[in-house]
């Protein structure tokens, strides 16, 4: 199977002229597969963004869908819409971008809700995952939340997110990734020092070998989040090449 390079829907939130600039922007860096987000697409008419318009944008741009940033919220508040949505343009995962727990105790008790949510994707033809940010990179006795979340839970897929990966976190994504292997739906493409971002391959994250332990993996999906401007143009055409030079 090919492997998929797209772009994340959250880069492409403060790129001028709207969602049909930026997926003309996309397409130039030769990529025709955007990874929805929900919080781009609210249900209020008056806002910016519906879900009949962005599917009109995704038509005109010709563009596919690979995976899906869909909260635990807009599962009971319009899942058949987001279902429909994801299925319509391609899409298999519905990833969990982000829950808020204090304790393992918290975090845990989510289990049995992402069981439920995984059982109706199921019936649908579609699998539940989980992405995580710093917060699941915290240590809960032996293990880190992401750990446990996937652990507690052989059905859960994980999506890492590379630039979250710092050293002083003590942790070994190119690992992690071949623990999983089998489980992992996408990787989210950056790159992070201490200090800020950085370009794919230049922090301090082991981007390309985190890449290519994926790709070793069975990996095939591989998502660029990197904020997309007109002035960032140039940077993020330097990420997406580092990248697609990696996956073939």
């Amino acid at each position: 199977m090919a492997n998929t390079l797209a772009m994340q829907l959250y880069s492409l939130r403060n790129y001028e002229g709207g969602w049909d600039a930026a997926f003309d922007a996309v397409k130039s860096l030769g990529i025709d597969t955007i990874e929805a987000w929900c919080g781009a697409v609210p249900n209020d008419p008056a806002a910016k963004t519906s879900v009949d318009s962005m599917r009109a944008s995704l038509d005109r741009a010709g563009m596919k869908l690979t995976c899906g940033h869909m909260t635990v919220a807009e599962f009971d508040a319009r899942y058949d819409e987001w279902k429909r949505f994801l299925l319509d343009y391609g899409s298999r995962d519905w990833v969990i971008p982000f829950a808020k727990a204090e304790t393992l105790d918290e975090w845990l008790a989510m289990l049995p809700r992402f069981r439920e949510m995984g059982e109706v994707l199921a019936a649908d033809g579609l699998s539940i995952g989980y992405h995580n940010h710093h917060m699941e990179l915290v240590k809960h006795g032996e293990k880190h939340v992401m750990e446990h979340l996937l652990d507690n839970m052989p059905e859960l897929k994980a999506q890492f997110h590379i630039g979250q990966f710092l050293p002083d976190r003590g942790i070994s994504l190119p690992d992690w990734i071949r623990r999983y292997e089998g489980r992992v739906c996408s990787i989210h493409v950056n790159d992070s020092t201490g200090s800020g971002p950085a370009r794919v391959g230049k922090g301090d994250c082991r981007a390309v070998e985190s890449i290519r332990a994926a790709l070793d993996t069975g990996v095939t999906t591989f998502i660029v989040e990197v904020d997309l401007t007109e002035r960032s143009y140039d940077q993020v055409k330097a990420d997406v090449e580092t990248t697609r030079e990696l996956i073939g």
